[in-house]
């Protein structure tokens, strides 16, 4: 039986490494069984779990004599498909950004999203702590306030040259999109996540993966020019 393969991103063979089958039947004579495997890529062998889930109505369908596989409902885990963002590392990012940004992209895969835009904003906060930003000053009714809401703390992360102008208008997008679904409880479309989340990761690309290289070159540089 082919099943769908995340690291394949394609249905592939798989080679079933262990079987156990569950059948029950009730006094109706209704029956259903449920079938655990663990499964075992044939081309890249990555080893996952399915589980195959026949009853009476789903079987009473099937006849052996149409040829093919007895009907399943098929799951798997951890859950996949060829719609699945993958989870990318960011060893250099704060603990704190990179488990929000985990917990983001399996909110996407699940189809959870509402919790996935929260996700981003919480991502973009995450930030602007770690780096020390509180916000911008403004001056209101003749007075200077420090202002702490997240569009001023983006503003914040532009001033400190941590962002461009440019860059930080575009993170105003993903705080639209985190403002809509958390306070107006509707999910954007899902495209737009998709794209919002993009975004999010070549921030954090930008700002912590991309600095440790500058400041590895950088000492690499100075090392040779030292030993010359």
């Amino acid at each position: 039986m082919k099943t769908f393969c995340g690291k394949c991103k394609t249905y592939t063979n798989q080679t079933v490494l262990h079987e156990k089958e569950s059948h029950s039947v009730d006094e109706s004579g209704w029956w259903e069984t449920n079938t655990y495997q663990i499964i075992e890529c044939a081309g890249c062998e990555t080893v996952s779990f399915r589980k195959l889930y026949t009853d009476v109505s789903i079987d009473h369908h099937y006849d052996p004599s149409d040829g093919g596989e007895p009907p399943y409902e098929i799951s798997l885990y951890p859950s996949t498909s060829i719609h699945h963002l993958p989870i990318k590392r960011f060893p250099h990012s704060p603990d704190n950004v990179g488990s929000i940004y985990k917990e983001t992209i399996e909110a996407y895969n699940n189809n959870q999203l509402i919790l996935c835009s929260g996700g981003l904003r919480a991502i973009i906060e995450g930030i602007c702590s770690d780096k020390k930003v509180d916000g911008i000053e403004k001056v209101i009714k003749g007075k200077k306030t420090l202002v702490k809401n997240l569009e001023a703390k983006i503003g914040g992360l532009s001033e400190k040259g941590y962002l461009t102008k440019g860059n930080a208008d575009i993170l105003h997008n993903l705080r639209f999109i985190g403002n809509e679904a958390l306070h107006e409880l509707s999910a954007p479309p899902k495209s737009e996540i998709k794209l919002a989340i993009e975004i999010v990761e070549h921030t954090i690309e930008n700002l912590y993966e991309l600095e440790y290289k500058a400041k590895r070159l950088a000492s690499k540089r100075a090392s040779r020019k030292t030993k010359s």
